[in-house]
């Protein structure tokens, strides 16, 4: 029996629910293109220089909050703690990412003037969390390449797998290959600057969507810490923060200091300057730099 037949009524209301708001939004963003040309081209100008906001953006109107996600930098914790301020406090882990449970809306569904009218309000919180790049490279490589046979069938193996001739044909291929780290650097590094994917893009890259000026970038190192700065701006009380944070692990593997030799560094930070230069990342590695409030567990 297939899984869409197991689906509950709650969930086949919830993705009728879904569609209908999807075609109410796209009438709506007809609408707006033709009476609100300032939004119209605000909106455009993303989609025009590569950006993906309906990907990359949750917007929650009611809080006056626009997130901007960089993957594999406390994204899921994030969208857990934005799930729960949306009334969704029970959403599992691996649902997260999947606005039909979580509420979250992307700038078109919200329609593109009432996004442009967000965007530029400074009543707004606009905001990311980022990541060490060293770190941020272990925790994707952990998570969507380790120990996975190098054939189609798994997305973000079909994206290796599309770039592998064109980085480099050495790298491995087939059903009895994996990926080791070093390689996924090697493959990283050269693709980093090709919006391939978001989990290793350049984070510097992800957060200059042009018009959408950041109040607040929180490190995924410190999460619990500056996470405070957007309940402050929410208003929660004290009292009942703890219970409005969830963190997550997703990631299994060790401290990612030890996956690195000087050499895969340099290759990194070669790749990811920008990164360490915007974000503040000292470029050695250090014992003390593995350590964080997180210790050694991946977001």
């Amino acid at each position: 029996m297939s899984s869409r037949k197991l689906q509950t009524p709650a969930c086949l209301l919830r993705r009728v629910h879904y569609c209908v708001d999807n075609a109410r939004a796209h009438i709506v963003n007809c609408r707006d293109r033709l009476t609100d040309p300032r939004a119209g081209s605000f909106f455009r100008t993303l989609i025009e220089r590569g950006y993906r906001p309906n990907a990359h953006i949750d917007v929650l109107p009611q809080h006056r909050l626009i997130y901007v996600c960089v993957p594999k930098s406390a994204s899921t914790s994030v969208k857990a703690l934005l799930a729960t301020l949306n009334g969704r406090r029970s959403v599992a882990a691996r649902k997260l990412h999947n606005r039909r449970h979580t509420g979250l809306q992307t700038p078109a569904r919200i329609g593109i003037s009432s996004f442009y009218r967000l965007a530029t309000s400074p009543d707004t919180l606009r905001f990311t969390f980022v990541r060490n790049p060293y770190a941020r490279l272990v925790s994707a490589w952990a998570d969507k390449f380790q120990n996975k046979p190098l054939v189609p069938g798994d997305a973000f193996i079909e994206t290796y797998l599309a770039w592998r001739g064109i980085v480099d044909p050495s790298l491995p291929a087939g059903a009895d290959a994996t990926l080791s780290f070093a390689q996924f650097v090697h493959f990283a590094a050269a693709t980093a600057e090709r919006r391939v994917d978001a989990h290793w893009q350049l984070q510097d890259d992800l957060i200059s969507m042009p018009g959408i000026a950041l109040d607040f970038v929180g490190r995924a190192e410190r999460f619990h810490t500056d996470v405070e700065r957007v309940l402050d701006h929410v208003g929660i009380a004290a009292a009942t923060r703890p219970a409005v944070l969830r963190h997550f692990n997703a990631s299994k593997h060790k401290p990612w200091i030890s996956y690195y030799t000087s050499e895969l560094a340099n290759c990194v930070y070669r790749a990811y300057e920008r990164d360490f230069d915007r974000l503040g990342y000292a470029r050695a590695i250090t014992p003390a730099a593995a350590v964080s409030r997180l210790g050694t567990r991946s977001v």
